[in-house]
C-alpha cells in the first residue's frame, strides 16, 4: 500500500482534480510565506525578537523578497502580542500504518491538547476551515499509532491572524477524512473524478492548469 501525505489527502478533500494536478506540480522549493510562518512557530510561547527570527529566515532562504519582508513585519507584530502555548517538541514525523499515512506535526505540548499544526492561511471568523477540521482529523489517526496518545483535539495555529483555535474531533470530521482518503486511492487506481459546482474553483491556485470535463490522472502525468 503507497503510503500518502496527509497534505494530500486534504487536498483530496477540497478537490480531487487538484489531488491530480498536484501529483505532478509539487512545487520545487517552499513558498516565502511558509518558511516565514514556519520559523516564527519555532519561536511561538516564549520572547520574540523579531529581528534575530527575520535573520534565520534570510539564512533558510537568502533570496527572499522585500514584499515577504513586509508581511513578515505585520505577522511577527500581532504574534509579538497574542499568547501561545509552548512547545516540548517540534516537527514530529507521525504515521499510521492502517490507514497508509503521514505527516509532520509542527508542534507538541506536554499536556493536552497535545498536536499543533501550523496555518499559513488567515483565521476564519469564527470556527475552523472545513480542511483543517479534516486534517486535524487525520493527524488524530497517526498520532494513536505513533505517539500512543488519543488526540481528540488539536490546535490550529493561524500566524497570519495570531489567532489559535482547538479543534475538537467529532465523528463527521473522521467520516470525511476517510472519505476524502478512500476517494484519493480510487484516482490512484483510475478513478475519474468528475468536476462539479461545489469545488472551490475561483480561489484555487492551480485553476489554469485545471479542465472543464473528467480527467484521468495519466493523461496529466
Amino acid at each position: 500500500m503507497k503510503f500518502l501525505s496527509i497534505s494530500s489527502i486534504v487536498s483530496c478533500h477540497i478537490c480531487p482534480i487538484r489531488f491530480i494536478l498536484e501529483q505532478d506540480n509539487k512545487p520545487k522549493n517552499e513558498s516565502e510565506y511558509y518558511t516565514i510562518a514556519k520559523q516564527i512557530s519555532y519561536h511561538l510561547g516564549e520572547e520574540i525578537d523579531a529581528y534575530e527570527i527575520w535573520d534565520e529566515i534570510k539564512t533558510i532562504n537568502p533570496e527572499i523578497s522585500e514584499d515577504a519582508h513586509l508581511q513578515y513585519s505585520e505577522w511577527i507584530k500581532s504574534c509579538k502580542t497574542a499568547k501561545w502555548p509552548r512547545t516540548s517538541q517540534n516537527d514530529i514525523k507521525v504515521s499510521s500504518k492502517k490507514m497508509g499515512i503521514y505527516g509532520v506535526v509542527d508542534r507538541y505540548f506536554d499536556s493536552k491538547p497535545h498536536l499543533g499544526l501550523t496555518r499559513l492561511s488567515p483565521a476564519p471568523e469564527t470556527g475552523i476551515y472545513k480542511a483543517d477540521r479534516v486534517r486535524s482529523a487525520l493527524f488524530s489517526f497517526c498520532a494513536k499509532e505513533t505517539l500512543g496518545i488519543n488526540a481528540d483535539e488539536v490546535i490550529l495555529e493561524y500566524i497570519p491572524s495570531a489567532v489559535t483555535r482547538t479543534c475538537k474531533i467529532s465523528p463527521r470530521d473522521r467520516r470525511e477524512a476517510l472519505l476524502a482518503l478512500k476517494t484519493a486511492r480510487k484516482i490512484l487506481a483510475g478513478y475519474v473524478p468528475v468536476k462539479n459546482k461545489t469545488f472551490p474553483c475561483e480561489n484555487c491556485y492551480i485553476k489554469d492548469k485545471c479542465t472543464k470535463g473528467p480527467v484521468k490522472l495519466s493523461d496529466l502525468l
